[in-house]
C-alpha cells in the first residue's frame, strides 16, 4: 500500500472516527454498524433520529478518565495531566462545589475562564455533579458577561475577573487553582491528611434525564447581546456520536476502496493529538476537540493565543496529528518563512471551518501537506455543532461545499414564504433533528416552527447529490438596484488576490440604489495592494453590479468574534468613522 494512502487512512481515523466508543478496536464492520444503529423517537408533533445505543447522560462519559488513566490528556505550558490525574482533580473540585458551595443537580454555573486546564477540569467537575456549565466568553466585556450570568440565573461563577456582577457567588481562578494545583500550577498530589477538600474525592456520576439541560452555550452573534442556547444531554451525546458514526462510515468506505478489512483499519488508528486554538466555550473547541478527545483517549494541546511560529514549534514538539483552524490560521502557517524548519510530519488531519475558504488556499494546504486528510463542515451553537461534514477527496473536489447532512439532521431550503425550494435554488437553510437545542433561555419568541424546524439565518443551496453550499448570512445579503449580492461571494473573489489576507463586504444606504456594496480589505504584511488593482481584479471575475463601489484598505486585522467570523457591525462603524475623518481632513 502506498505510504500516502496509508497516511490518509490513519488521518481520517485519527481525526473524525473515534472507533472506541461502544465498540472494540478490533471490531468487525458488522459489530461497528450495530453499535451505531439508529431509531426514531417522537419529539413534539414530529419524529427525530437518535442512536439506539448511547450514553444516557454526560457524566457517564467520564468513565473514560479511568479507562485511559496513564495516557496524557491535557498539555498547556508547564502543565501535563494524564486522564487519571484529571479524574482526581476534577473529583476534588466536584466535591468542593457540591459540599462547600451547595451546588445541586440542574444548577447553572457560569464558566468564564480562558482556555486552560482549569476550564476543562471545571467543566468535568460541574457536569459530574449534574450541574449545568454555562460557557461564557472570558474576553467579553463586563456588560455582556453580566448579561449572560443574570439572564440565565447562574448560581455560581468561576472566573478570574474583578468586574463581574454582584449578587452571584464566585469562585475565582486563583481559588480554583488552589483546589486543583500547588505552587506554579504543578498538579496537586492527593493528601494523606487535611481537610475534606484536600483529600482525594471520587468523581461522582449523577444521572440526568435525556431532555434535562446538560450545558448552556451562547450565540456568538455579530450584533446584539448573546442568547443562551439550552443543550440537552441527549442532544450533546447524539451530536458527539453522530461525528463518530460519520467517521466510521468514511472509514468503511476507505477500507473498501483500499481492499482491506475494517478490523485491520481499526487497529491502525493512532491516538489523536489535537492542537486546540478554538475557544472552549464554542462548539468547535468544546465538542469537536475537548469532548471528542476525551471519548477517544486523545491528547489536547492548548494554545491560548494564536501565533503561527509558536504553533508550528508546538505541533512539532508534541507530535500533533490534527490541526482544526479557520482559514486565516492555515494561511498564516503556510506563509511562515521558517515552516520547513519544523517537523510537521505527524500532521495527518487538517480541518478548515468557521468562514469561507478560498479554493487557492485549499490547494496550497494540500500541496504543503499531501499526506494529510482535509475536512470541513457546517454547524452552529443551536445544533450542538455539526450539521454537515465532508472530508478527503470529496472536499478537494468540491471545495465550495460544506458537505452532506449528517445522519441525525434533516436540511431543507426555503423561500421567504416558507415554501421548500427545489435542488440548487437559493434560500434560507432550515434544520431539524435530535441534536438541536431545546430552546433559547428566557426568550420571548419560539425558536422552532410547529413541525420542529429551526431557521438558521444562513442562505444556501442543496444540489441533486445532497451537497450543501452555504451562500451567505441572510443579514449579510445586500440588495443594490434590485439585485441580490451575496457578500460571501464577493469576499471569496477578493480573497483570491495574492495580496489580500482578509476582507469584509457589506452594504451602506444609497439614495439611488437602495444599498451600495463597499468593502474593507486587509493586505498581507508585505503585500502591495491598491484600490484600483483590487477593483480590476473583482471586475474580471464578478458581474458588474457585484463589484464594490468603494474600498478601504487597512493594515490592522478585522474585528472577529470567538468563532472567527468578522464582526460586520464593527467593520461598518470603522468604515464610517474613516469617512468622517476624511471629510474633516
Amino acid at each position: 500500500m502506498a505510504q500516502t494512502a496509508l497516511a490518509a487512512i490513519i488521518a481520517a481515523l485519527g481525526e473524525i472516527s473515534g472507533l472506541v466508543w461502544g465498540i472494540d478496536m478490533d471490531a468487525t464492520w458488522e459489530a461497528a454498524a450495530a453499535a451505531f444503529s439508529i431509531r426514531e423517537k417522537p419529539r413534539g408533533g414530529h419524529k427525530v433520529r437518535v442512536f439506539a445505543e448511547n450514553h444516557a447522560y454526560l457524566s457517564q462519559t467520564f468513565k473514560c478518565l479511568a479507562t485511559y488513566g496513564s495516557r496524557e490528556f491535557i498539555v498547556h505550558e508547564n502543565v501535563r495531566l494524564t486522564f487519571a490525574e484529571c479524574r482526581v482533580q476534577a473529583g476534588r473540585l466536584a466535591h468542593h462545589l457540591a459540599n462547600e458551595c451547595a451546588i445541586e443537580p440542574g444548577d447553572r454555573i457560569g464558566l468564564v475562564l480562558p482556555n486552560s486546564p482549569e476550564w476543562m477540569l471545571s467543566f468535568i467537575a460541574i457536569s459530574a455533579i449534574g450541574a449545568v456549565p454555562a460557557l461564557i466568553n472570558a474576553r467579553a466585556g463586563a456588560d455582556e458577561v453580566n448579561h449572560c450570568l443574570s439572564s440565565t440565573q447562574c448560581r455560581l461563577c468561576l472566573h478570574e475577573r474583578n468586574d463581574l456582577a454582584t449578587g452571584i457567588d464566585a469562585l475565582t481562578l486563583k481559588e480554583t487553582r488552589h483546589i486543583l494545583f500547588d505552587g506554579e500550577r504543578t498538579p496537586r498530589a492527593p493528601q494523606a491528611e487535611g481537610s475534606s477538600a484536600e483529600l482525594e474525592q471520587p468523581l461522582p456520576e449523577t444521572p440526568r434525564g435525556p431532555d434535562d439541560e446538560a450545558l448552556l452555550m451562547f450565540t456568538s452573534g455579530t450584533t446584539g447581546l448573546p442568547k443562551g442556547a439550552s443543550l440537552s444531554h441527549e442532544g450533546v451525546l447524539t451530536a458527539l456520536k453522530t461525528i463518530e458514526y460519520s467517521g466510521a462510515l468514511i472509514a468503511k468506505g476507505m477500507a473498501d476502496a483500499f481492499g482491506i478489512d475494517y478490523r485491520t483499519l481499526a487497529e491502525m488508528r493512532p491516538p489523536p493529538v489535537n492542537l486546540l486554538i478554538f475557544p472552549l466555550f464554542h462548539v468547535s473547541g468544546c465538542h469537536a476537540v475537548f469532548l471528542t478527545s476525551l471519548l477517544q483517549g486523545g491528547k489536547v494541546v492548548l494554545m491560548t493565543r494564536w501565533n503561527a511560529e509558536e504553533a508550528a514549534a508546538l505541533m512539532a514538539r508534541e507530535r500533533v496529528t490534527a490541526f482544526p483552524a479557520v482559514p486565516t490560521m492555515h494561511r498564516d502557517l503556510l506563509r511562515l518563512e521558517t515552516l520547513e524548519k519544523h517537523d510537521l510530519s505527524s500532521l495527518t488531519s487538517l480541518s478548515v471551518g468557521g468562514q469561507a475558504t478560498p479554493s487557492a488556499l485549499l490547494a496550497d494546504i494540500h500541496r504543503a501537506f499531501p499526506s494529510a486528510v482535509m475536512g470541513t463542515g457546517y454547524g452552529m451553537t443551536e445544533s450542538n455543532g455539526t450539521v454537515t461534514l465532508m472530508i478527503g477527496s470529496e472536499f478537494i473536489d468540491n471545495p465550495r461545499s460544506a458537505g452532506r447532512p449528517v445522519s441525525t439532521v434533516d436540511v431543507e431550503v426555503r423561500d421567504d414564504q416558507g415554501k421548500v425550494l427545489p435542488p440548487n435554488a437559493t434560500g434560507e437553510l432550515h434544520i431539524r433533528g435530535s441534536t438541536l437545542m431545546t430552546g433559547y433561555v428566557n426568550s420571548e419568541h419560539p425558536a422552532f416552527d410547529a413541525k420542529g424546524w429551526f431557521a438558521t439565518g444562513d442562505l444556501g443551496t442543496v444540489n441533486e447529490e445532497g451537497l450543501v453550499h452555504i451562500v451567505d448570512r441572510k443579514t449579510d445579503m445586500v440588495i443594490s438596484g434590485g439585485e441580490n449580492i451575496y457578500c460571501a461571494e464577493v469576499e471569496r473573489v477578493m480573497g483570491q488576490h495574492p495580496s489580500v489576507r482578509e476582507s469584509a463586504a457589506f452594504g451602506l444606504p444609497d439614495e439611488r440604489l437602495g444599498e451600495k456594496l463597499v468593502a474593507t480589505v486587509v493586505p498581507h504584511p508585505n503585500g502591495e495592494l491598491t484600490e484600483a488593482a483590487l477593483i480590476d481584479h473583482c471586475a474580471s471575475r464578478l458581474a458588474k453590479h457585484k463589484v464594490p463601489k468603494l474600498l478601504r484598505i487597512q493594515r490592522h486585522p478585522l474585528p472577529r468574534n470567538a468563532s472567527g467570523k468578522a464582526i460586520k457591525a464593527e467593520v461598518r462603524q470603522e468604515y464610517l468613522a474613516s469617512l468622517r475623518r476624511a471629510d474633516r481632513g
